[in-house]
């Protein structure tokens, strides 16, 4: 085990064939370690996938050029993910806890009228929503729009008139 401390561990010389290996064999773990996981924390968006994200890129980056040993780089990761299967599988039987862990959709239009307080929540703008939609709908028009949601993921879902 001194072996693989003195080898994997911090390193403040690190040559290139290290920092390369290290890559490598980081890549094969994190791969592992998603498919373990689910593609869940990677794909969704919402706040809480953005922050596993993040720290998860931030942790495996000090373990693959030796600022932190690489065998407590992969553990942490490990923890991490652990912490958001449990956070998430909470979040499925308590809508307190959901609310908290992913937020929550705001309604900004509906009845051809904006709702101004929900949009303060959500902190969002007219420019951004008019924006929006020239983008998801190639209009600029709201004539067949009957709601505008600010989902929990931080993008606008349009649902047009039947």
């Amino acid at each position: 085990m001194e072996f693989l401390n003195q080898w994997w561990g911090i390193n403040e010389n690190i040559t290139p064939l290290e920092i390369s290996e290290r890559s490598a064999v980081m890549f094969l773990i994190a791969l592992i370690l998603i498919r373990i996981s689910g593609m869940r924390p990677f794909g969704k968006g919402d706040g809480v996938d953005t922050i596993i994200t993040f720290l998860i890129g931030a942790i495996l980056s000090r373990g693959i050029v030796g600022a932190t040993p690489f065998f407590s780089t992969v553990l942490s990761v490990v923890v991490i993910l652990l912490i958001h299967k449990i956070m998430t599988k909470f979040s499925l039987f308590n809508p307190g806890i959901e609310k908290v862990v992913k937020g929550e959709s705001y309604l900004l239009y509906s009845n051809h009228e904006f709702n101004q307080g929900n949009m303060k929540k959500a902190n969002v703008s007219l420019r951004d929503i008019y924006e929006e939609l020239r983008i998801q709908t190639n209009s600029s028009s709201l004539d067949k729009i009957s709601e505008i949601y600010m989902e929990r993921t931080g993008g606008l879902s349009f649902i047009e008139m039947d």
